[in-house]
Parts: C-alpha cells; structure tokens; sequence
C-alpha cells in the first residue's frame, strides 16, 4: 500500500513529465516556426534572386537583341554604302595595238572548223573581266575568206581572234588605224559584218559601211552613265586608196573633230577619243600628236588614248585655260604582236576610275594608272600570250623568242628598268 509520501512522488512525477512534454512540444512548435520562418525568408530570398536573375536575363538578352539590331543595321548600312560606291563608280582599261603576225594567227589549231584563240589571253582575261567597260586598238582588220589572212606589211586576221577579245572581256574595239586598209573595202566590209552578226553588243569604231552611219556618234552606257566614244588614225596605208569611200574610216582632221566632239558632248556624260598617231618606234609623242590632243583639250574631251608608236609611253592630266582636264595616254603600246625589237615588247593597260558624286551627279577621274604588260611568244612551243608584269618571271623571259631575233638584253630586270623609265617622262604637251 502507497504511502502518502510515494503518492506525491508519483504525482509530481506525472506533473513533471506533463511539464516536460509541454515543454517539448513548444520548443518543437518553436523550432517548426523557425523552420517555417527560415523556409519563407529562404523561399523569399530565392524568388528575389530568381526574380532578379530572371529580369538580368531578361535585359541581358534585350540588350543583346539590340546590339545584334545594331550590328545588323551597320551591316546593313555599310552594304547600302558599298553597293551605292559600286552604283556610282565605273573601272575602264584600255589596252594598245592587238597586231596579228602570222605566228600569233597559225598559233589555232587549224583543223578544226573554228579556231580558237582564247590562249592569246589567258592570263589577262581576269583583269579585263573584271572591269566595267574594256577597250583594245584592233590592228588588224578581220577577213572572212581565210586564204585572205595575212601578216605584215598587209595584215588580215582571222574572225576568231575577235570572238576571243570578247571572251577575254572587251566590249569596245578600235578599228581606225592605218593598216585599216590593207585588205580593201572588203576588209572593212568584212570587219562590220563580223561584229554585227557574231557581236552586236561590242562597240566598233571609226570604220563604217555607210555615210549615214558615219555621221552617228557610238555611245556605249554603263551604270547609267552614257560614253561617247571616238576614233581616229591620222593616215592609212596603201594610198592613193581610190576604192576607200570617204565615210569608210575616221580620219584625224580638224574640222571632223570639232564637230564630232560637240555632238558628243550633247548625247552624252564623258567623252573618251582613241587616236591613232604619232611616229612608230619613238619613245615619246610627236609634235602632230601634241597639236591634236591640245585641241581635244580645248573641245572638252575627257580621256584621250593613242596607239602607233608600238612602245609604251608615259600619261598625265592636261588642263586649259578653262580649267577643264583631260586624261592622256601617249601611247599604250603593243598589246600582243611577235615584233622583234625588245621595247615593242612592254606595253601597258590603261586604269581608269570614274566616280559620280551621289548629290550633284557629276563625273569625275578619281584614279589613273598605267598597268605594264609584256607581250610573250616562243616560235619553237607555238606559245603566244600577254602578261602582266608583275606576273612575269626570269624564266620566262629567258624563254622569250625575242633572243633569236635581237642581241639586246630582255630579261625581267630590263623590262622593269624600261616602265620605271617610261614613268618618269614628261612630253611638256602644253610647252
């Protein structure tokens, strides 16, 4: 039996551990609201830093968006800008005298029913190409009986030769010069024909089967730019040419070109004369040369080439009193021939830019430059080309045929030597 005193233990006992579970039970309803509070202030911080994430994320990607818009837009721009320059600029080259000697002309495989001369401008055909408007001085003039082709001193070349100069990227061939008559009318009838049936896109100049035509300017047009184009030779082999009507070639005659030229510059923006004259084989223009292209000058040319001499002379930016300019070449030389003597080898190509002004539309040269070139041939390997000279090599100079023709030194440094000589003439045109 309890005694009083066990009663009380056993009852403060049970008050004890109801205490205790009491006190267990807030500290776990504490801990859970620490727990929860903690949980909330955790759950909180993070949709804070998801939130804040979110909204860099979200900024980080507009501004990338925007940056890329705005690299797009530079792009953009910078591409409207290229294409308005290219719009706006015209690349022109002109090469010298395409001379057919019997080498270059038996050079096809003869046969086969066309022949084929795309060999002859291999390795210039990129730079043609690639420019926007290409003229060569044709001067040999086309046969179509080929028991009619023929080498100097009356030369006729085959047709092809013209289907390869287009190839090459010419789109307007010279034709006035002085051996223009050396196959007769036939060989200018001939010439017309040729081009109008196999190449009616190509401009051909100063010859002409008919006094109507003869009297019309050739305008060509480029990126809405429109060339009148001229072309004269101030003599033609065979005379007295009794059988040569008076509108079959364009002579350099005074009156002609005055009134020429102020046609020319009514139909069109720029004027380009192509004059063949001077004395063959000099190193430097003549004093009819000089007489002529002052008075292109004071006519309002604005790019004179000649052709004849069969060297490479210097160029220059001529101005009248007036203040108008004109661009000269004194002579670009021999495009392709197989002459003999080493400075009728280096000729040159003409590089021409010309800029209209986007506001005011007006023309304008912004660079000139004489590219020289070397004509190549090698009898014995039936190898006949043009390069440029900076493509040129020593081997090939050693290879060239001229070394069976001449005792003169043509190496690669010669060649060299003689444009750097060429660049630093002056004609004293305007003296």
């Amino acid at each position: 039996m309890d005694t009083p005193n066990t009663q009380n233990n056993t009852s403060r006992m049970r008050e004890s551990r109801k205490l205790e579970q009491k006190r267990k039970r807030q500290q776990q309803v504490r801990r859970q609201k620490i727990f929860l509070a903690c949980s909330c202030l955790i759950l909180t911080a993070g949709i804070g830093l998801f939130v804040t994430l979110y909204h860099n994320h979200q900024r980080a990607a507009a501004q990338e968006a925007e940056l890329r818009k705005q690299i797009k837009q530079k792009q953009e721009a910078e591409l409207q800008k290229q294409q308005k320059l290219e719009n706006n600029t015209i690349r022109f080259v002109a090469v010298g005298d395409n001379l057919i000697h019997q080498g270059i002309y038996e050079s096809a495989d003869t046969t086969q029913t066309v022949w084929n001369y795309d060999h002859l401008y291999e390795h210039i055909r990129d730079d043609i190409s690639a420019a926007d408007l290409a003229a060569v001085n044709e001067e040999s003039i086309f046969v179509s009986d080929r028991a009619n082709i023929s080498s100097y001193p009356a030369f006729g070349a085959p047709v092809e030769i013209g289907d390869a100069l287009v190839t090459a990227g010419f789109d307007i061939v010279e034709q006035a010069n002085n051996h223009v008559f050396d196959k007769g009318i036939t060989g200018i009838t001939d010439t017309i024909r040729y081009w109008e049936t196999s190449h009616p896109e190509v401009a051909l100049l100063g010859i002409h089967d008919s006094a109507e035509n003869a009297g019309e300017i050739t305008t060509i047009s480029c990126k809405d730019v429109t060339f009148s184009l001229l072309n004269y030779t101030t003599t033609v082999n065979n005379e007295p040419y009794d059988e040569l009507p008076d509108y079959a070639v364009d002579l350099l005659r005074t009156d002609q070109v005055i009134s020429d030229v102020k046609k020319a510059k009514e139909i069109s923006d720029m004027t380009i004369a192509f004059l063949h004259t001077g004395k063959e084989y000099s190193t430097e223009p003549d004093t009819e040369e000089k007489t002529f292209l002052q008075l292109l000058l004071h006519q309002g040319v604005d790019i004179a080439i000649c052709a004849h001499s069969h060297t490479l002379q210097n160029f220059e930016t001529l101005t009248d009193d007036s203040g108008h300019q004109m661009l000269v070449y004194y002579s670009l030389g021999n495009f392709i021939s197989t002459q003999k003597d080493p400075v009728c080898l280096l000729g040159g190509m003409a590089d021409i830019t010309i800029v209209r002004d986007p506001v005011s539309d007006a023309l304008s040269i912004r660079n000139a430059d004489l590219v020289p070139l070397v004509t190549h041939y090698n009898h014995d390997q039936n190898i006949y080309t043009v390069y440029k000279l900076s493509d040129y090599t020593e081997e090939l100079a050693a290879s060239h045929g001229v070394h069976a023709e001449s005792t003169e030194p043509f190496t690669l440094e010669t060649l060299q030597e003689q444009y750097k000589k060429v660049l630093t003439q002056d004609y004293h045109t305007l003296g």
